[in-house]
């Protein structure tokens, strides 16, 4: 009678542990991106107001290798990139990437480093564009994506038409 008793209260004990327990959420090293928002401002400069722009984008990385390491000087220097489309017609049409597209340096800091079983990084990223010469195209959009340190190239969003 004591043995199935104690059987009983395992197996319920079991079960009432398995039913609280989250499922460990497996998400790719290759890091992820989704486009949120892409604002236009006018920027006050030292002596001119110029065209900007704040961009908006939420990652994850499984494997939280995203960001440039600080530490190391002679690693890869770029991780963001904006590869610029003009709208034509309602078509968009590649332009000049050297010329009006970017590419920018995001660092590894103590919100990215994760350590243990669990590594994935999730997050926001705001980056100001600033337009010094404005592009002379009245529509433009922005393909964008990141890379990893480990060379891994996340998905490719894009941005909503931007006016000029």
């Amino acid at each position: 009678m004591k043995t199935l008793f104690y059987c009983i209260t395992g197996i319920v004990m079991l079960i009432i542990l398995s039913s609280t327990c989250k499922p460990f959420e497996e998400v790719s090293e290759v890091p992820e991106i989704h486009f949120k928002s892409y604002t236009p401002f006018l920027a006050d400069t030292l002596d001119m107001t110029i065209q900007a722009g704040e961009l908006i984008f939420s990652f994850q990385d499984g494997d939280a290798d995203f960001g440039l390491s600080l530490t190391n000087p002679f690693g890869d220097t770029v991780n963001f990139f904006l590869v610029p489309y003009q709208k034509i017609n309602g078509t968009y049409e590649a332009i000049d990437e050297d010329i009006y597209g970017r590419k920018y340096a995001i660092y590894n800091n103590e919100r990215l480093v994760r350590t243990g079983q669990n590594k994935t990084i999730r997050g926001e990223i705001k980056l100001q564009i600033f337009y010094l010469l404005t592009p002379p195209f009245d529509t433009i959009r922005y393909d964008f994506y990141i890379v990893d340190r480990a060379g891994h190239e996340s998905n490719t969003d894009s941005t909503t038409d931007i006016w000029f």
